[in-house]
Order: C-alpha cells, then sequence, then structure tokens
C-alpha cells in the first residue's frame, strides 16, 4: 500500500538519497499507487528532462488547489505553458527590464537592509539573517512586481504582509506528504490541509487580483514607460503578447520563485562563511581591492570578483535549496538511459545526490569555493561547465527566472559582506543542518554584524 512513503517520513531529500544509493542512477520506486521514478546522474536527468514525453508536470493536490494548473511553474507542457515561458524569457525578465526594476526597487531594499544590520551590530544587537532577508527579499520581489504608490505606503504594507504569510504557508506546506496523494482511498477521508489549501488559494487570488486591478488603474500611468513588472505585462497584455488571466498567475510566479529561495541562498552563504572566518576574510580582500571603500558592488562585477562568485556558487551545490526540483510527469511510455519510464510516473530529478557525488566532485561534502574558480589560462571553471552543476534546473522546465534570481542575491551578498563583517557569537561553527522543505532552508541563526567601513 504505502510502497517507499514510509522511508520518506523526515528529511525527504536525503532519503531519497540513500534509496538511489541503494538502487542506482536511475530507479523507479512505488509511492503508494504512484510509480516514481528518481533519476541521479546529470547525464540521464539532461536527457530525460529535454524529452517533450517528461515535461509536464506531476501535481500535489494541494498545490492543483492552489495554482489550478495555469502558472508558469505547475502548467502542462502545451501552448499555455510555451505562451507564458517565451514571455517571461523574451520580454518580462529581460535585462532591459530587469535593469528597470533593479535601478527603482532592488537596489535601495538592498541597502536599507545592510544598514539596518549595520546599525544593529553597533547597537550590540545580533541580526538574524534568515528573518531579515527573508524579509528584505520579499519586500524587494513585491517592489519590484507591483511598484509602489507612495501616498498608499499603509495598504502596500498591509497587502504585502499578508501575501508574505500566504507565500510562506505554499513553502511550509507545499512538500508535506500529503498521503491521499499516493493512496486514492484517503482522498475520501476529512484533510484539514486540503480545507486549509482552498482558503489560503480564495485569498492569494483576493490579493493578486486586488493588486494587479490597483496598477491597471494606477493615477497617471503610462504603459510606454513601465515602471515595475506588472506594468510590463499590461502592456503586453495590450498588445496581445499575453492574455489578461495570465498576470494573476505571473505575478504569482514571480512572488514565489523569487521570495522564498533567494533568501535561502544568501542566509546559506551567510552561515557558511561565518563559520570560515578564513574565507570570509579572502572574500572582503577582494572586495576592499576590486570595488574600494567609496564605491558599491554591482551586478557587472561577477567576473572582476571571482572568489566572491566561487563561494556564492559553492554553496548553492553544498547546501543545495531545491534538492528534487519540481517533479515532472511522464505523459506516455518513454526511455530514458535504456530503461522505462512509464506513462502517468512521477519523475524526480535528484539534484541534491548530483550535487554531492564523489564521481563528480572532490570531497563533495566538504565546502571548497576554489572549485569554481577560472582555470589558470582564464577560462571557466570545469565545474561550471560540466553539467553537474544544476541549482536552477535543466531541460525544457529549467527556471526562467534565473536572471532575477541572481541578480537579488548578488546584490544582497556582495553588499552586505562589503560592508559588513559576519561571525558567530561565541566564536565558535553554528549547526549547518537542513531544514526540509520546497526550499531547503538552514536551521535558525543568529550572527554579530560588525561595521567594515
Amino acid at each position: 500500500m504505502f510502497g517507499s512513503l514510509l522511508e520518506l517520513r523526515r528529511d525527504t531529500h536525503l532519503a531519497i538519497d540513500r534509496l538511489a544509493k541503494r538502487y542506482g542512477d536511475i530507479c523507479l520506486l512505488r509511492f503508494g499507487n504512484v510509480p516514481t521514478v528518481v533519476i541521479s546522474h546529470p547525464d540521464l536527468l539532461q536527457e530525460a528532462f529535454g524529452r517533450p514525453e517528461l515535461a509536464d508536470r506531476w501535481v500535489s493536490e494541494i498545490m492543483d488547489i492552489l495554482s489550478s494548473g495555469k502558472d508558469l511553474v505547475l502548467a502542462p507542457y502545451g501552448d499555455r505553458w510555451r505562451q507564458m515561458q517565451r514571455f517571461a524569457n523574451r520580454e518580462l525578465l529581460s535585462g532591459r527590464n530587469l535593469d528597470n526594476v533593479r535601478e527603482r526597487h532592488i537596489e535601495g531594499v538592498v541597502n536599507g537592509l545592510v544598514e539596518e544590520m549595520g546599525a544593529m551590530g553597533e547597537a550590540g544587537e545580533l541580526v538574524s539573517p534568515p528573518v531579515m532577508v527573508a524579509r528584505s527579499n520579499s519586500e524587494m520581489m513585491f517592489r519590484a512586481v507591483f511598484g509602489r504608490d507612495e501616498d498608499g505606503a499603509g495598504e502596500f504594507a498591509r497587502q504585502r504582509d499578508a501575501l508574505v504569510e500566504h507565500v510562506n504557508w505554499i513553502f511550509a506546506n507545499a512538500n508535506a506528504t500529503n498521503l491521499a496523494d499516493y493512496i486514492p482511498w484517503m482522498r475520501f477521508l476529512p484533510n484539514s490541509a486540503i480545507r486549509e489549501a482552498v482558503r489560503q488559494s480564495e485569498t492569494g487570488t483576493a490579493i493578486i487580483s486586488s493588486l494587479v486591478e490597483g496598477a491597471r488603474n494606477r493615477p497617471g500611468l503610462d504603459l510606454s514607460a513601465p515602471t515595475c513588472l506588472v506594468e510590463v505585462m499590461l502592456a503586453q497584455e495590450e498588445t496581445g503578447e499575453i492574455e489578461g488571466d495570465m498576470i494573476n498567475d505571473l505575478c504569482m510566479d514571480l512572488l514565489l520563485a523569487g521570495t522564498d529561495t533567494s533568501a535561502q541562498t544568501v542566509s546559506w552563504t551567510l552561515l557558511l562563511l561565518a563559520n570560515r572566518p578564513e574565507v570570509q576574510a579572502r572574500v572582503h580582500r577582494e572586495l576592499d581591492e576590486v570595488i574600494g571603500p567609496d564605491a558599491l558592488p554591482t551586478v557587472d562585477d561577477r567576473t572582476r570578483l571571482p572568489y566572491t562568485f566561487a563561494c556564492l556558487a559553492e554553496s548553492m551545490r553544498y547546501r543545495t535549496i531545491g534538492p528534487l526540483a519540481v517533479p515532472h510527469q511522464a505523459t506516455e511510455d518513454t526511455e530514458v538511459g535504456g530503461y522505462l519510464v512509464p506513462a502517468g510516473a512521477q519523475v524526480l530529478g535528484n539534484i541534491y545526490s548530483i550535487h554531492h557525488d564523489p564521481r563528480f566532485w572532490d570531497t563533495p561534502d566538504d565546502f571548497v569555493p576554489e572549485r569554481f574558480l577560472p582555470q589558470a589560462d582564464g577560462a571557466p571553471a570545469a565545474a561550471l561547465t560540466g553539467n553537474a552543476f544544476i541549482p536552477f534546473g535543466t531541460g525544457h522546465r529549467r527556471c526562467p527566472g534565473r536572471r532575477f534570481a541572481e541578480t537579488a542575491v548578488w546584490l544582497h551578498l556582495t553588499r552586505m559582506l562589503h560592508r559588513l563583517r559576519f561571525a558567530t557569537a561565541d566564536g565558535r561553527p553554528l549547526s549547518e543542518g537542513e531544514v526540509f522543505g520546497l526550499a531547503i532552508s538552514p536551521e535558525p541563526y543568529v550572527l554579530l554584524a560588525e561595521r567594515r567601513r
């Protein structure tokens, strides 16, 4: 009845890693009545997720209620999804629009967080990066998507906080094991999680609809010069590039994709550097030599700060935020690496195992930024050009918000480290244990933050 479900009750990504080690690079498990294929080799994963037959989504009941199967992340692989994906890549998250929202909305929020942490450090208070970066990131995303009417700041804050609470519920519950997804007869039993999902769906839809309509009716709105991403979408709605009912779904996609995962990446990197003062000191030296005391790091400085970038990349490997990515589903029988993937199967990309596999990484359980440094001849590190580093997924459903996430994470991280030094309260390393969810988060922690300039 339960198949392998009982082995996944805690730390699901680690349990699946153990199953992969036991059964191989591609294995067929059974979670209740659902055949589940786990792929744990980068070549096989690239082959699988590049196939249209495996580009559909396996969607849990909770996520189906929340998304109605229409948003970019969970929509079936078809014409609607292709239209949204094309628009997101070519227009919505183009370099031009990202530069616009970065200058208008992102940099100010990041600079405010750095100043707040510095002031707390001067007052002898500890800072909580998981809490403070999550709050900063949610405000940044909210502004980037919806802009801000300064005359209605109170309403802006109320709607932002309500939407952040809704997003946090989704991240806390989306990956919770719901046995009714795998054992059909259990769907007839009372289920408080399903009832709450219905309520949350209604709440989220109402808030997003209100915000979109507020933007549509904004005084002095000039869609020829959009100031935020929802205005970009409204302008393209007028041209027929996207349909009006797609706007709400894309707004929620942006908030979900950009709020939690980016914040967790920054929080993990700060924790890892605070636990390794010598690594953090090298980052500081590089920032001092390249940026200096009077300027601020920008998105154009990535190649000029190779060690800082290497620390970020290694953090994304060492603590994989999306260890199993978003589940795919086979629409028909197909073969991957000579193995049959049956129609209807859930297909999981075991990115955590790939990121910790000694076949692809020397000392994979150690934090080694040097593996991501450029080679002696200036060529990119082999770790970046190979296919075993896949923090944003691979294939048809690769994360379309990658450029936005990279911008937000880079600015948060470099500007904090440029101005601040982080240390553990008693000088001893903190736990680097993982908390499993839709995104892998560190255990709650606090640090000392000391101004460097």
